[in-house]
């Protein structure tokens, strides 16, 4: 795992997680907090902490438990 460089599957995950945050319709301060836990994933693969597989599966989470909270989404589509 090379440090700081993130595979394209990995920023794919990252922008799925951010557009499903954006689109969510979380009130400010939930929004907010979704957007610290991506910038800590993505700190963690900067860091080499964290793998792509790892960043991936957190990234995935974050859309998993956003369209859990809106039935009949599109988020992942």
């Amino acid at each position: 795992m090379a440090r700081g460089r993130w595979h394209v599957g990995t920023i794919v995950a990252r922008v799925r997680a951010s557009a499903a945050i954006g689109a969510s319709g979380l009130d400010a301060v939930e929004r907010a907090e979704r957007r610290a836990e991506v910038l800590r994933i993505a700190g963690g693969v900067d860091s080499g902490r964290l793998g792509d597989d790892q960043a991936i599966a957190a990234f995935g989470r974050i859309v998993d438990g956003l369209q859990s909270d809106l039935p009949g989404s599109a988020l992942g589509a």
